[in-house]
């Protein structure tokens, strides 16, 4: 039963992240992205080691924030654009250049790149996994460069290129408040990747707590 819980969790990763690269929207792409990042947690609980269980719980700490973090900065492109279609915008890095940055760090942390959240929680996601089933571990990395894929091609259209002309000096930059929303989702996501220490032993503690129930697996 392990194992089949371990195949469906990776093609539900892989397939979310698959599905994410055709979505036009922007709620649509965090939507599918956030199902892509289930998939990575289901995976770590399926693994039954320690490893795999810490990973989990750390990655649905990163993925909350991150969606947090994703969710504000939409909602603040949406407010001045009144569309979150991907083909209708462009060139928003110059007169939002945090809200580039934040959207940025948040793509890193859902490619899980190292020195962020993300990567805390899905190294040890995978290394529990290749203990378990090597093989269910390749398939599920496929996600990975499929996230790269999407985030890229997101990032590239929203605030990069040319700025539509309609878009041309009417939108007006960010509030303070908002700068402060997005410094601290920011920060707390950059924090646990360079300190881990700081939410692992919170994670640990349920860990140690599954792992007795289960027998010291």
């Amino acid at each position: 039963m392990a194992s089949l819980v371990l195949v469906c969790s990776a093609v539900d990763g892989v397939f979310g992240a698959f599905v994410v690269v055709v979505q036009t929207g922007l709620k649509y792409f965090i939507t599918f992205s956030s199902v892509s990042h289930m998939g990575l947690v289901m995976l770590g609980f399926a693994t039954l080691n320690r490893e795999g269980l810490t990973g989990a719980g750390l990655q649905m700490f990163s993925h909350g924030v991150m969606t947090a973090l994703f969710f504000a900065v939409v909602g603040m492109v949406y407010d001045r654009a009144h569309t979150r279609e991907i083909p209708k915008l462009g060139g928003f890095i110059k007169p939002m250049p945090l809200v580039a940055v934040a959207f940025i760090i948040g793509g890193l942390v859902s490619m899980g790149m190292p020195g962020l959240s993300g990567f805390v929680a899905e190294f040890p996601i995978f290394l529990g996994l290749w203990q378990r089933q090597p093989v269910v571990a390749l398939i599920a990395a496929l996600g990975i460069v499929i996230t790269a894929a999407y985030i890229l091609r997101v990032i590239g259209r929203v605030f990069f290129g040319p700025m539509p002309a309609e878009f041309e000096g009417h939108i007006t930059p960010i509030t303070a408040m908002d700068k402060v929303a997005l410094v601290i989702l920011s920060g707390i996501l950059i924090l646990v990747g360079v300190y881990p220490a700081v939410m692992a032993p919170l994670v640990g503690t349920g860990v140690e707590a599954i792992l007795r129930l289960l027998g010291g697996a």
